[in-house]
């Protein structure tokens, strides 16, 4: 009797701002989403903890909104909820607790998104090594916006849904 060995796929922790299910039910009947929600179970769990990581590594206004420090680890590890003018922002004043706001959650969803959408290589690869324009076979041709590349969310909904954060406008 021989016995065949099949390694099974290893899902990472999920470290997101949302579940896999709000990500399924966010994007569900969501023609744009069908790639994303036909990927395995840890596929969307490493493309959701890679889009939380992209909101963090953003430069927000204000504070986190705890700001303690347990034996050398911060209390908050990600960005969201935060303290911006010295208010608090969403929160619930039922539990009275600082929440995450549904903005960020669908910026996360948003992000993954884009995340998923790019793949490997693209435009986006294109823009963060520093490329300004190509021309294919003298009949296609594309410039990019100065620094576009360096923007660390993929995604314009995103961006647009966390602009109350960031201070910034829409382009």
């Amino acid at each position: 009797m021989s016995f065949l060995l099949v390694p099974l796929e290893s899902t990472p922790t999920l470290d997101a701002y949302v579940t896999l299910a709000e990500l399924d039910t966010y994007f569900a009947g969501n023609d744009r989403a069908t790639a994303l929600l036909a990927l395995s179970i840890a596929q969307r769990t490493s493309i959701l903890n890679q889009a939380t990581r992209a909101i963090d590594s953003t430069p927000f206004r204000g504070t986190k909104h705890d700001q303690g420090i347990t034996a050398g680890v911060p209390d908050q590890k990600r960005a969201f909820p935060r303290i911006i003018d010295g208010v608090t922002l969403d929160y619930n004043s039922a539990s009275q607790l600082a929440i995450v706001s549904q903005d960020v959650k669908y910026a996360c969803m948003e992000e993954a998104l884009a995340i998923q959408q790019a793949g490997v290589g693209g435009r986006k690869q294109l823009q963060d090594e520093g490329v300004q324009s190509f021309t294919l076979a003298n009949k296609l041709s594309e410039s990019f916006i100065p620094g576009a590349g360096n923007r660390s969310l993929q995604s314009a909904k995103a961006r647009q849904l966390l602009r109350k954060y960031t201070g910034s406008r829409i382009r």
